[in-house]
């Protein structure tokens, strides 16, 4: 099933998002900063439209660059036959997306586009900026069907900074690096995770959104171990992709 990490509430601490299968909702755990997690999908409006659902790719993003996570969710039964002894339940569900509203999630599923309004037997999905506009476009594999290529078109009119880590010291990809950005009164951190969903694997290279910001005051970069470096950079242009290596700057 699906699981992610992220600090989608800003407050510096990793949290975590896990698809089950039907009747076992999904789950996002808050970071209680003392090693132990509280599931807050109820009041953030993730349980009540997944129960029957089984979460095969989930993913948290910022599909509009305003600085903020979001969550994208692709679904799908893994038994095909489950409609001929359930009433509830299907073999294929719609994907989910959740806008950030700071401390909270709205559920925009039903004004993200045509193929919100279908349902589809997901078995992964990947994120990646494949026309490099700036904006996370979506990877859908579908089991027994077309892959769905879903063009962002949710992030027009707010500004980002793309970054492509390459470690030297570190592991190559740099996972686990810390990110933190400063655009004017906007301050931002991420981790840089691996991975991705079932059979999947994300774009390696980060998209750092900042709203109608114009430029990025402050870059850091804090390389994992065994390096552990940390790397400053200051007023960067936005709008463009840029490559960081580790110990010889941008590229």
């Amino acid at each position: 099933m699906g699981v992610d990490a992220a600090d989608f509430d800003q407050d510096g601490w990793q949290d975590l998002f896990v698809s089950n299968v039907d009747q076992e909702m999904y789950s996002v755990y808050r970071n209680n900063r003392d090693e132990t997690f509280d599931d807050v999908a109820g009041p953030l409006g993730v349980a009540a439209v997944t129960g029957l659902m089984s979460g095969w790719g989930a993913k948290f993003l910022d599909y509009d660059n305003d600085g903020n996570t979001d969550l994208f969710i692709a679904n799908g039964h893994p038994d095909d036959k489950i409609e001929e002894h359930s009433t509830h339940v299907r073999y294929k569900e719609p994907l989910l997306v959740f806008h950030s509203e700071g401390k909270s999630f709205r559920n925009m599923s039903e004004f993200a586009g045509r193929a919100f309004s279908d349902s589809f037997a997901v078995r992964g999905m990947a994120l990646g900026d494949f026309n490099n506009d700036g904006a996370l476009d979506i990877l859908v594999a579908v089991n027994n069907g077309q892959p769905l290529l879903l063009k962002n078109n949710a992030a027009r009119g707010n500004h980002w900074l793309g970054i492509r880590l390459i470690g030297k010291k570190c592991n190559a990809d740099a996972i686990g690096a810390q990110i933190t950005w400063h655009a004017g009164d906007l301050r931002r951190r991420r981790l840089k995770t691996g991975g991705g969903s079932y059979l999947s694997s994300h774009d390696p290279r980060e998209v750092l959104g900042i709203g109608p910001r114009t430029k990025i005051d402050k870059l850091e970069i804090r390389w994992p171990r065994p390096s552990g470096r940390v790397e400053t950079f200051a007023d960067l242009a936005v709008d463009r992709y840029i490559t960081i290596i580790e110990g010889a700057g941008i590229k």
